[in-house]
C-alpha cells in the first residue's frame, strides 16, 4: 500500500476530497457529514469532521471481519527481517510508522456513503484526539496497495467518540463518492508508533496466495524508501475490523453484458485462430488442442483426427510453408525437453509431423538448466511466421525464453525457408542477435510501410525490446533503440514485456504498437508500465501514455501490475480499433478499452463483459461470421454489442500467388472518404498467438469503400477500385482484378 495520512491532527480539520483512482469525483466540505456533526452530546463542541451517521436501509454493507477483538497490530512482537537485496534493515512493527488497510472490490459503478471502524485507543489518548482516516483507490489491482496522493475522501472523528458510537465508529461522507469504474477501493490510515489502531478479529487464513485469500494488509510507508516507491507492503491474514457502505447505481445484468460466454466452449491459455478446413470459418487452436468450428456456435475437438494427439505443446502459430494451399501448423513448446513440432497438412483435415525431415529440430548444447542430459532443446514461449526475403516462402522465428531455475536466457531460433520443404538455420545470422534474451512473443509487421516485414521481438526480465528492421534483402538491423521500441531505460534496466500488438491507433496510415508490461507497485517510480507507441509518420515511436503520476496513463490505461497480452479490434465497428489487455497472477481482471481513434482509450471492463482473471493469451476471431470480431481471452467470448451502436464493417481475406499463399505479412489499406484504415495479416502476435487471417474493418456510417489497396511482401501493390459495398467479406486473389464476395472461399 501507499499511505500518506496523519494519524494524529488537530482538532477542526477539514474533510478533504478530490478527483481521485478507480474513476472516483467527489466534492470537499469544510463541516459535519450528513447524519449530524461529531461529539456526544451534553453540551460539547463539534469535533471530526465526518458525519456520525447515514441512511442504512438503503445501502449495502461490505464486510470480512467476524466481529470479534482479537488484537491489534501494535500488539505483535514480529519484524521484517533484512533480506539482501530486498529489504535493507529489520523494521519492529510496533516501532515504525504503519498504514492499516481494508480493500473491498466494487462489482459495478457505485456510491460509497462512508465506512465504519473499531478503533484500538491507547491508555491516556485525549478525548479531542482526532482518528483519521479515507477512502482510497487502487494501486495496481494487487489486492493490497492503494494509491495515496489521491485519496477519494479523508475525514476525522474524535477519540471521545469510540466508546459514545458503539462497537464501530461512523464515518459519513458529507457528499458521497461516485465510483464509476468498478474494481477495488480501500480503507486506510497511518498510524504512528503510540498512536490508535484498528482492532483485528481471530480469523487467520492459511496463507495469502489466493487473491481472495486476505482483504486486510499492511504498510511500512519508511521503509527503503530510496528504493522503494511505496515502502514495503503485505497482505494480511487476519480480518481489520472495518465495515464499507455503498449504494450501487448501475445494475446491468450478466446478460445483458456486450460480450456473452459462449456455452461449451473450450478454454485454454495460447490462442490462435486458423481456418484449416477452408471452409469460410475459424477454428481454435489452443496449445496442442485443435477445435473444429462446427458453424452453429460449438466446435469438435478434431485434435486426435488430426493428428495432434500427445504432442507437447504451449500453442501454435498457423501458416502455409509450403503453399499448396492448406495451412500447416507449427507447434512450439515452452520447454526445456519436450521438441517444438511442424505440422504439415495433407489437405484432408490431417496432419504430419515433418519436423525433423525439415530441419527444425531446435536443439542446444549451452544451457543445460540444471540438467545436460536433459535438458537439450529451447523453451520456446513463441513463434511466429514471416517471408524475410519476399520470396513467397514463409521463415520462422522463435522466440526463447528462459531457464527459471537459475535465470540464464536462450539465444531466439531463426529458420530460413529454402523452397523445397526444408529449412536453414540462421540463428545469429542474416543481422539477427546472438545476444541470449528472455523473450517471450515475435510479432511480424511492415512498420515503416516499405514493403518488407520487419520483426519487433518483446522481451522479459527487464532485457530492452528488439526490433528487426528489415534491410529489403533477407537481412535485418535491429533498431529498437533506435526508432523508440526498446521500452523505457531506468536505473540501467528495461521493463518487463510479455505481449505485444500492432494497429493503427490513430487513423493516420501507419502501425502503432501496444506493448504490456508487467510492472511492480513498489518500483512504481521507475519500472516501464504498459506502453502506448504512436508511430510519428517518419518511422519514430513516442510513448504517449505519460509518466503514469496516478494510476491512469495519460492515454487512457489504467494501471495494473501484472499485464500479460493486448489486442487490437474494432468490436463496435467505429472506425477506431478498441483494446483488450489479459493480466496474469490470481485475481487479475483483463481490461476492456474503447478507442477514441487518436491513440487514447476509455476502460469499460464492466460493460463489456470479459470476466477473464488471471487471463494469458487473448486473440480475435469473427468466428461466427456475423460481422464483427469475438474475443478468446482463456474463454469464448461472442460479440454482442447490439446493432444499432454498431457502425458498418469490410472483411477482407487475401491469398497470394507469388507472395506466400496467405498473404502473411501484407498490409491492407481500407479507404472511406478521407480516411484509410489499416490492418495486415499476421504470422503471430501477443505471446505467440495469432488473430483471424480474415482481416475485419470497422466503417463507422460509411456504407461503401472507395478502393482496397494490398501491399505484399516485397512491395508490390495491388487495388481494387471501388465502389464497393459494405457489411460483407471479400477475397482478393495476387493478380486477381476481381474480387470475390461471400463467406466461403471462392472454390467452394
Amino acid at each position: 500500500m501507499i499511505g500518506g495520512l496523519v494519524a494524529l491532527v488537530a482538532c477542526g480539520s477539514s474533510e478533504s476530497t478530490s478527483t481521485g483512482a478507480s474513476g472516483a469525483t467527489t466534492s470537499a466540505s469544510s463541516t459535519g457529514g450528513a447524519g449530524g456533526t461529531g461529539g456526544t452530546g451534553g453540551g460539547l463542541a463539534a469535533c471530526g469532521t465526518a458525519g456520525t451517521a447515514f441512511e442504512r436501509g438503503k445501502l449495502e454493507v461490505l464486510e470480512f471481519d467476524d466481529g470479534a477483538r482479537a488484537s491489534t497490530l501494535r500488539e505483535q512482537t514480529f519484524t521484517i527481517k533484512k533480506t539482501p537485496g530486498q529489504v535493507s534493515k529489520d523494521y519492529v512493527l510496533n516501532e515504525v510508522p504503519v498504514h492499516e488497510a481494508v480493500r473491498f472490490e466494487l462489482t459495478r459503478p457505485a456510491r460509497v456513503h462512508g465506512f465504519e471502524i473499531a478503533w484500538a485507543l491507547p491508555d491516556g489518548t485525549a478525548p479531542e484526539v482526532e482518528l483519521e482516516a479515507g477512502l482510497y483507490g487502487d494501486f495496481g489491482h494487487n489486492g493490497f496497495d492503494f494509491w495515496k496522493p489521491d485519496p477519494l475522501w479523508t475525514g476525522t472523528r474524535c477519540a471521545r467518540d469510540v466508546a459514545a458510537d458503539g462497537p464501530l465508529l461512523t464515518y459519513a461522507f458529507t457528499t458521497p463518492v461516485e465510483v464509476t469504474t468498478p474494481g477495488l477501493v480501500y480503507v486506510a490510515h497511518l498510524a504512528n508508533p503510540g498512536a490508535p489502531v484498528w482492532w483485528f478479529d481471530g480469523t487467520n487464513a492459511d496463507s495469502c496466495d489466493a487473491f481472495d485469500a486476505c482483504q486486510s494488509a499492511f504498510n511500512l510507508p519508511e521503509a527503503d524508501k530510496t528504493t522503494y516507491f511505496n515502502g514495503l507492503s503485505f497482505p494480511f491474514q487476519r480480518h481489520f475490523l472495518v465495515r464499507l457502505f455503498v449504494e450501487y447505481t448501475d445494475d446491468v445484468a450478466p446478460a445483458e453484458r456486450l460480450f456473452q460466454p459462449v456455452k461449451d466452449a473450450p478454454t485454454g491459455g495460447h490462442v490462435s485462430w486458423g481456418d484449416y478446413d477452408r471452409d469460410g470459418r475459424d477454428d481454435l487452436l489452443l496449445g496442442a488442442q485443435l477445435w473444429r468450428n462446427q458453424g452453429d456456435g460449438t466446435f469438435e475437438d478434431v485434435s486426435s483426427v488430426a493428428g495432434l494427439t500427445g504432442l507437447a505443446a504451449t500453442g501454435g502459430v498457423f501458416g502455409d510453408y509450403d503453399n499448396d494451399g492448406c495451412l500447416d501448423l507449427f507447434l512450439y513448446a515452452e520447454s526445456y525437453s519436450e521438441r517444438d513440432h511442424l505440422m504439415r497438412s495433407r489437405c484432408d483435415g490431417t496432419f504430419e509431423d515433418v519436423t525433423l525431415a525439415a530441419g527444425l529440430d531446435d536443439v542446444q548444447s549451452y544451457n543445460s538448466c540444471g540438467d545436460p542430459q536433459k535438458n537439450t532443446q529451447t523453451p520456446s514461449a513463441a513463434a511466429a511466421w514471416l517471408d524475410l526475403d519476399a520470396d513467397g516462402d514463409l521463415d520462422l522465428y522463435l522466440a526463447n525464453f528462459i531457464c527459471w531455475s537459475d535465470g540464464t536466457n536462450y539465444t531466439d531460433t531463426v529458420f530460413k525457408n529454402r523452397g523445397d520443404g526444408t529449412f536453414e538455420n540462421v540463428t545469429a545470422k542474416l543481422g539477427f542477435s546472438s545476444l541470449k534474451t528472455p523473450s517471450r512473443g515475435a510479432a511480424p509487421i511492415d512498420a515503416d510501410r516499405d514493403g518488407d516485414v520487419d520483426l519487433f521481438v518483446n522481451n522479459y526480465r527487464l532485457i530492452a525490446n528488439l526490433f528487426f528492421q528489415n534491410q529489403g534483402d533477407g537481412s535485418v538491423a535491429e533498431k529498437a533503440a533506435a526508432l523508440g521500441l526498446a521500452g523505457k531505460k531506468s536505473k540501467g534496466y528495461f521493463g518487463h514485456t510479455i505481449g505485444a500488438a500492432w494497429g493503427d491507433l490513430d487513423n493516420d496510415g501507419d502501425f502503432d504498437l501496444i506493448a504490456a508490461n508487467l510492472a511492480h507497485p513498489r518500483f512504481f517510480h521507475f519500472s516501464d508500465k504498459t506502453n502506448v507507441l504512436l508511430n510519428d509518420g517518419a518511422g519514430l515511436f513516442v510513448d504517449i501514455k505519460g509518466d503514469f503520476a496516478k494510476p491512469e496513463s495519460a492515454a487512457g490505461l489504467r494501471y495494473q501490475e501484472t499485464h500479460s497480452v493486448p489486442m487490437l479490434a474494432d468490436f463496435d465497428q467505429d472506425g477506431a480499433l478498441d483494446l483488450v489487455i489479459t493480466a496474469t497472477y490470481d485475481g487479475r481482471p483483463t481490461d476492456f478499452y474503447w478507442g477514441k481513434g487518436d491513440g487514447h482509450f476509455a476502460l469499460d471492463s464492466f460493460h463489456a463483459g470479459i470476466t477473464t482473471e488471471n487471463g494469458w493469451g487473448v486473440a480475435g476471431s469473427d468466428f461466427d461470421n456475423d460481422g464483427d470480431v469475438d474475443v478468446f481471452a482463456s474463454a469464448l467470448f461472442e460479440n454482442e454489442v447490439p446493432a444499432v451502436k454498431k457502425g458498418h464493417f469490410l472483411e477482407v481475406k487475401v491469398r497470394g500467388t507469388k507472395a506466400n499463399r496467405e498473404a502473411i505479412g501484407a498490409t491492407v489499406e481500407v479507404k472511406t472518404g478521407k480516411t484509410t484504415r489499416l490492418r495486415h495479416v499476421q504470422g503471430g502476435t501477443g505471446k505467440g498467438g495469432q488473430d483471424s487471417l480474415y482481416l475485419h474493418f470497422g466503417l463507422g456510417t460509411s456504407t461503401a469503400v472507395d478502393a482496397i489497396t494490398v501491399t505484399y511482401p516485397g512491395g508490390k501493390k495491388q487495388t481494387i477500385a471501388g465502389p464497393i459495398d459494405v457489411d460483407r467479406r471479400v477475397w482478393i486473389t495476387e493478380d486477381d482484378a476481381q474480387p470475390v464476395f461471400g463467406w466461403l472461399p471462392p472454390d467452394k
